[in-house]
């Protein structure tokens, strides 16, 4: 993970013994990954597929879903996204609701395990995994975008 926080009562993330400055601390770059859904992504079994690979210094700040297309075909009625850090997992979020209309954009909310400290050592680089479950059939069309947000 990529920010640092000086512990203690107070986390304080800039160590500077005077305190905060415009110049003190390290300044981070926001970089995203967008990835792509489609029907073929939520069954009514849940299908769990590895959609992005961070770089195991990063730590992620938010994901925003934006519905393109919404999801279509074989009866769909609902459909919900759990986002982990291992296939199946549910450590970021469970059973966000997927089912929007059409140019439906939000953050994905409730969300956990994010906004990390750093840790040395470093461990592996972080898998991001969805797994996707529709309700009364298997959809045949949709298409759903995740902007992932991190810092590194």
């Amino acid at each position: 993970m990529s920010i640092q926080f000086v512990p203690g009562q107070v986390a304080v993330g800039d160590p500077s013994p005077t305190g905060p400055s415009a110049l003190s601390g390290p300044s981070k770059d926001v970089e995203c990954k967008v990835v792509k859904l489609s029907g073929a992504n939520f069954t009514t079994g849940t299908t769990n597929t590895l959609i992005a690979v961070l770089p195991a210094d990063s730590t992620i700040i938010g994901i925003n879903h934006w519905v393109k297309t919404q999801l279509a075909g074989n009866g769909i009625t609902a459909a919900t996204l759990n986002i982990g850090t291992s296939s199946g997992g549910t450590q970021i979020t469970s059973a966000f609701n997927s089912f929007g209309t059409a140019g439906a954009f939000a953050p994905v909310t409730p969300i956990t395990g994010i906004v990390q400290n750093y840790q040395i050592p470093l461990g592996a680089d972080i898998q991001i995994f969805a797994g996707g479950t529709a309700t009364t059939g298997n959809p045949t069309s949709g298409e759903i975008y995740l902007v992932i947000q991190y810092v590194r």
